[in-house]
């Protein structure tokens, strides 16, 4: 068994046509083994399609609490969204409305349900829960998966770190605020990474295309340095959104060259499943002590 291993995820499935076509080729080229399914966004239910057409490719839940669309309507959950079932836009401002409870923590519950309903509904495998933003890990948002967790499959989710939130935020805004932003969102996170030890998850996520411009050889090299233990690369191929280069990201993801130098590594690529169903452990095989000799009578 190796020792090092990485899981290569490609996030907001369903978000656009193009990044579902973009996906399934990083998929097909024997590079991506996940994909982070928003089942509220546009494109969800043609995405769900061609995942269900890979079985061998992992599927997991991208909850969307902020910046998006909800998948109940507003009247069941007035206090959440507004009319067109839109929520906050903020990070920030979600984080902090959603640390009460009341009736914003019961349409919140709902929210969370409805959503991992219309995933499982697909009949994919729910393979893990992240978020938007890393809100999964709110603590209230947390204990709420925790709660589900006993009517639901869910046994892994991503414990991101710094530089996942650092790259979804929007580079509309002022430098000084997305710095104040990550100052005050960033114990929130961390306090929720330490309440999460009762599911599987990585040890580390990075993105695999933090440089601009992204380049090939500074994606493999990012893949077959991984340290020891099981590392989450997060790309986001074909994005249209201004934070990512969408084109060069696809080009990474369906890249010969790419996967040669995986292939060529001592790196194991995993899914969020293989984590799940227990076919990938941190620990080393057992090793059986030498067999002692019978001595001839």
């Amino acid at each position: 068994m190796r020792s090092r291993a990485v899981i290569i995820t490609a996030d907001d499935l369903g978000l656009w046509p193009e990044v579902n076509e973009a996906v399934m080729a990083g998929y097909d080229a024997g590079i991506i083994s996940t994909a982070a399914l928003r089942v509220t966004a546009r494109a969800s239910y043609p995405a769900m399609l061609s995942a269900g057409m890979r079985p061998n490719l992992g599927v997991g839940l991208h909850l969307v609490l902020c910046d998006g669309q909800s998948a109940l309507p507003h009247r069941h959950i007035p206090n959440l969204v507004d009319r067109s079932g839109n929520f906050v836009r903020r990070p920030m401002e979600a984080a902090w409305m959603y640390r009460r409870g009341g009736k914003l923590g019961d349409e919140l519950r709902l929210e969370i349900r409805a959503q991992i309903e219309k995933f499982l509904s697909s009949g994919l495998f729910l393979g893990f829960i992240s978020s938007h933003y890393g809100l999964h890990l709110q603590p209230a948002i947390l204990s709420i998966i925790k709660e589900l967790a006993r009517d639901y499959p869910i046994s892994a989710i991503r414990k991101p770190a710094g530089p996942m939130w650092r790259a979804n935020q929007s580079i509309r805004r002022p430098a000084w605020e997305r710095r104040v932003e990550r100052g005050l969102i960033a114990p929130v996170l961390r306090w929720g990474r330490m309440r999460s030890g009762a599911f599987l998850g990585p040890d580390r996520v990075e993105l695999l295309c933090p440089q601009r411009p992204v380049t090939e050889h500074a994606a493999a090299q990012r893949l077959t340095g991984a340290p020891r233990g099981l590392t989450e690369f997060v790309c986001h191929p074909s994005s249209l959104a201004a934070r990512y280069d969408g084109p060069g990201e696809l080009a990474v993801v369906t890249s010969a060259t790419v996967r040669a130098a995986i292939a060529e590594a001592d790196v194991e690529v995993i899914s969020y499943r293989d984590l799940a169903e227990g076919a990938w452990s941190r620990r080393a095989p057992a090793i059986e002590p030498p067999a002692t000799a019978v001595p001839e009578r």
